[in-house]
């Protein structure tokens, strides 16, 4: 049966007993005659299926908001399955979500909200926004469909609204994209926000914030999560914006 079989087991309750989900829609579709005769997994593999299909699903409405996707946003999206180690049956269970959910009547912000309701890791949350923001910038511009789509996901995903400043700031060098307009809204990123804290915050309080992060994103724990080497190279990024905030707060208050 496979690899998607296997897989698609373990979600056969949540997704043809209570409603479902948007996401679970999509497995769905696809999971009827895979999941037969099959009941268990391990709950790392329910976590990757869900993370693939969000991935896919949100590739797929980024990369069409604009009304065409261009054959960079294609390349993008094939070198980041393959160079992710999605091959085989993965890649193509991708590339099937992928056009399904690039015509369907769901918008990337009910995709977005699905996948935090599911995903309890803010850290691969902010990893899943981060990619998007790659695409978005295959090309070599940002359309003001792709700049309003960013600016508008962060709540969606429940990651901070600064975020998109941060990502902003650190790919456009100052000089702003086409279509753009946001230059002058990217301003310094607050390392706070960057810890889910506030600058009255005791330093206990700001340290505690920091170690919980840290261990969210080690390794280990995000491979439990699914995700794979190229995927975990993203999610470092992740580590040295939090690192980068901490060094900040830290020399701000002597700690």
């Amino acid at each position: 049966m496979g690899w998607f079989g296997l897989i698609a087991g373990a979600l056969v309750g949540s997704i043809f007993g209570g409603g479902g989900t948007f996401i679970g829609g999509l497995i769905g579709n696809f999971a009827e005659e895979a999941i037969r005769g099959r009941k268990n997994k391990t709950d790392a593999s329910r976590e990757e299926l869900y993370f693939l299909s969000a991935l896919s699903a949100m590739l797929a409405k980024m990369a069409k908001s604009d009304g065409r996707i261009s054959q960079s946003e294609i390349n993008y999206v094939r070198n980041l399955l393959l160079n992710s180690g999605f091959s085989g049956e993965k890649y193509e269970y991708c590339v099937r979500i992928f056009r399904q959910a690039k015509d369907d009547a769901h918008t990337i912000y009910d995709y977005a909200a699905d996948f935090a309701e599911h995903s309890q890791n803010r850290e691969m949350r902010e990893t899943l926004y981060g990619i998007l923001w790659d695409l978005a910038c295959a090309d070599g511009r940002l359309s003001p469909e792709e700049l309003k789509i960013l600016k508008e996901l962060p709540p969606y995903l429940r990651i901070s609204s600064a975020r998109y400043d941060f990502e902003y700031r650190r790919r456009s060098g100052g000089r702003g994209y086409a279509g753009g307009g946001a230059g002058e809204e990217s301003g310094r990123l607050d390392p706070y926000a960057i810890l889910g804290k506030k600058r009255s915050d005791s330093n206990e309080e700001l340290k505690a914030a920091y170690r919980e992060k840290a261990k969210k994103l080690h390794p280990d724990v995000l491979r439990s999560q699914g995700l794979s080497e190229e995927l975990l190279r993203k999610a470092n990024e992740q580590m040295s914006v939090l690192n980068e905030a901490w060094d900040a707060i830290r020399k701000e208050r002597g700690i």
